[in-house]
């Protein structure tokens, strides 16, 4: 009986103790990832200032892959901008895989390609949560997509496509409806704040 008292304390304390390692790793992972975007954006030489603060906002992963976008904000003029980063999770840490963009826009796209296979990245704010669904079209007409039931305040959508022709895909027109399946005005979509 004593015995497995100990042992439940014990494995208790070890439990804690994971617990306490994997959440304050998070933060300083966060802040590592902020770092990286923030140096990248200052290499980019489009008069962004030193003292920028960026904001990453939410990380999301490529289904079945090591691959991760990062969606991160940071002000600069007066601006608000949204963007998306590229990494690569190796040995716990992410590594800059070297793609990244930003805009005005409170919804953007952007095409990866992770192990020769093209994917089409859309990626936004669902300000006030006026986005109910997304509909993209790309410039051949014959493929196209839908991202339903957007209900959280950012989101990342990764849509693996039939080609790796850059030319066939890009740029899609992007269509967004309201949560009552209204079509919205791409002003309405896209700049709202």
């Amino acid at each position: 009986m004593l015995k497995g008292i100990v042992l439940t304390m014990v494995l208790t304390l070890l439990c804690s103790f994971y617990a306490h390692t994997t959440f304050a790793n998070q933060p300083s992972q966060t802040a590592a990832l902020e770092d990286v975007i923030r140096e990248t954006l200052l290499q980019d030489g489009n008069d962004i200032k030193s003292s920028v603060k960026v904001k990453l906002i939410r990380l999301d992963k490529v289904a079945q892959k090591n691959y991760y976008i990062a969606l991160f904000s940071f002000k600069s003029h007066s601006s608000t901008y949204l963007g998306e980063a590229s990494f690569i999770k190796e040995n716990n840490e992410y590594q800059y895989a070297g793609g990244h963009g930003y805009g005005v826009n409170r919804i953007n796209q952007t095409t990866i390609t992770i192990d020769d296979q093209l994917y089409s990245v859309i990626y936004g704010e669902n300000f006030n949560k006026r986005l109910g669904s997304i509909s993209a079209k790309f410039v051949n007409k014959t493929f196209k997509y839908n991202i339903n039931s957007i209900d959280s305040p950012y989101f990342v959508h990764f849509q693996k496509l039939p080609t790796t022709n850059m030319k066939e895909i890009y740029p899609s027109e992007i269509t967004c409806y309201d949560q009552k399946h209204h079509k919205l005005t791409w002003h309405q979509c896209a700049r709202v704040k």
